[in-house]
C-alpha cells in the first residue's frame, strides 16, 4: 500500500508516522509544501518558501498532477490539501479528484479548534485569550471559515484524526477519532538515568507564548526562583536538534495550561526521563482510549492557570515524587507514542 502524507510534517509527526508504517509494511513518503520551520526531514518539499503567489500555485498543481494518481492512500495534515489557500478563498479544491485514493485528515489545532464554541463549552482557554492566534478569531469569521472547511473535508474523508481530543468536539462523527503524537527522530531521543541536580533546571517551550499560557507560567516561575535555588530554561526558535539538546539539561519541563493537552515537546521530554507538567481537561478524555486515560493521571504533574507555583513547590520539595513521575512519564510515551504503535492505528484505517 503507497501512502503519502502532506502537505505538512506539523512538528515532525508526519514523518515519523511515515517511518512507523514502512517498518509495518506500507510504502510511505512525506511531501511538504515549505522547508520546514525547524528541520524535520521530508522526501520532497515543493519550495514554496522562494516562490511567488502563481509560482506556489503552479508548483501545487503540477505536484498533484504528478502524486494523484500514485498512492492509495493520502494522509492530509493540519487539515490542508495541494489546492488550497483559504485566504484566497480555494478552499480543497484537489479532493473531488484523486482517483479511487483514500483521503484521511489528521487535524492537529486552530485548523479545527473554534473560539466561540470553545467559550461557551469551557470556563478557560487559550480562545480566552484576546490575543492568542494573533487575534485573528475574534471577529468570528475565522470559525465559520474552520466550519466550512470541515464540511468540505467530511464529503471526501475516509477518515479524519484528531491529535488533540478538543478538537472532536468540531469533527463530524462516527469518522473521526484521536490519534496520540509521533514525534521526530523517536529512536534518536536519549533515555538517560534521571537525575536531580542541587540546582533544578525548569523548561518551558512557548513556541506560541499566549496558546500555551506563559504569560501564567513565567511569573510563578520567577516567584519559585525567589524561594528555591532553581533556573528556568526558556526555549523558543530553536532547530529541532538544538532544542533537544537543551531538553537534556532540564530537571522538570512546564508544557502548557491553558490548552487542556499536551504537545510534542512533553512527549520528547518525557521520553528522556523528564516530570512533565501539564494542564489536561478531564472533560475530553472520553475521546482518548480508557488505558490512556487511566495511565496519564500518574504519568503527568497536574497544573491548571491558578495553582502552577503551589503544585510545583511540592515537587522542588520531594525528590521521590519527581522520580515517580519520571518513571511514569517514561512508561507512558513507550506505551502510547510509540511510532509503530501509532502507525499500527493508521494502518487499520488505511485498511478499512
Amino acid at each position: 500500500m503507497r501512502v503519502l502524507h502532506l502537505p505538512t510534517v506539523v512538528g515532525g509527526m508526519a514523518w515519523e508516522l511515515a517511518q512507523g508504517e514502512r517498518r509495518l509494511g506500507l510504502d510511505s513518503k512525506v511531501l511538504v509544501s515549505t522547508h520546514p520551520r525547524f528541520d524535520y526531514p521530508y522526501d520532497v518539499c515543493l519550495g514554496w518558501e522562494r516562490k511567488g503567489p502563481l509560482g506556489v500555485f503552479l508548483s501545487s498543481l503540477r505536484a498533484f498532477m504528478k502524486y494523484r494518481s500514485q498512492f492509495d492512500v493520502f494522509h492530509f495534515n493540519y487539515g490542508s490539501t495541494l489546492i488550497d489557500f483559504r485566504s484566497r478563498g480555494i478552499h480543497h479544491w484537489d479532493l473531488p479528484f484523486y482517483p479511487k485514493a483514500k483521503m484521511v485528515f489528521t487535524y492537529n489545532g486552530c485548523d479545527a479548534r473554534q473560539k466561540y464554541r470553545t467559550i461557551e463549552r469551557v470556563s478557560a482557554s487559550a480562545c480566552h485569550e484576546d490575543g492568542c492566534n494573533g487575534g485573528i478569531c475574534k471577529n468570528g469569521r475565522a470559525d465559520k471559515d474552520r466550519e466550512k472547511r470541515i464540511r468540505i473535508v467530511s464529503k471526501h474523508a475516509h477518515h479524519i484524526f484528531a491529535v488533540n481530543p478538543d478538537l472532536l468536539h468540531f469533527l463530524p462523527t462516527p469518522i473521526s477519532s484521536f490519534l496520540p503524537y509521533c514525534i521526530a527522530g523517536w529512536d534518536q531521543i536519549p533515555s538517560p538515568p534521571y537525575q536531580i541536580p542541587r540546582k533544578i533546571k525548569i523548561l518551558h517551550s512557548p513556541t506560541d507564548r499566549i496558546g500555551k499560557g506563559s504569560h501564567y507560567i513565567l511569573p510563578a516561575l520567577e516567584r519559585l526562583s525567589r524561594k528555591y535555588p532553581i533556573e528556568v530554561i526558556l526555549v523558543e526558535n530553536k532547530p529541532h536538534q538544538e532544542a533537544l539538546r537543551i531538553y537534556e539539561q532540564a530537571t522538570l519541563v512546564v508544557d502548557q495550561v491553558l490548552t487542556g493537552w499536551y504537545g510534542s515537546v512533553a512527549v520528547e521530554a518525557m521520553k528522556m526521563g523528564k516530570p512533565v507538567a501539564v494542564f489536561i481537561r478531564k472533560e475530553d478524555l472520553g475521546f482518548v482510549p480508557e488505558g490512556m486515560a487511566r495511565d496519564l493521571q500518574e504519568a503527568f504533574i497536574h497544573i491548571d492557570r491558578s495553582n502552577i507555583e503551589v503544585v510545583l513547590e511540592g515537587y522542588l520539595k520531594s525528590s521521590e515524587l519527581l522520580l515517580s513521575k519520571s518513571e511514569a512519564g517514561r512508561a507512558y510515551v513507550h506505551r502510547w507514542h510509540d511510532p509503530d504503535y501509532v502507525a499500527g492505528i493508521t494502518k487499520a484505517v488505511y485498511e478499512v
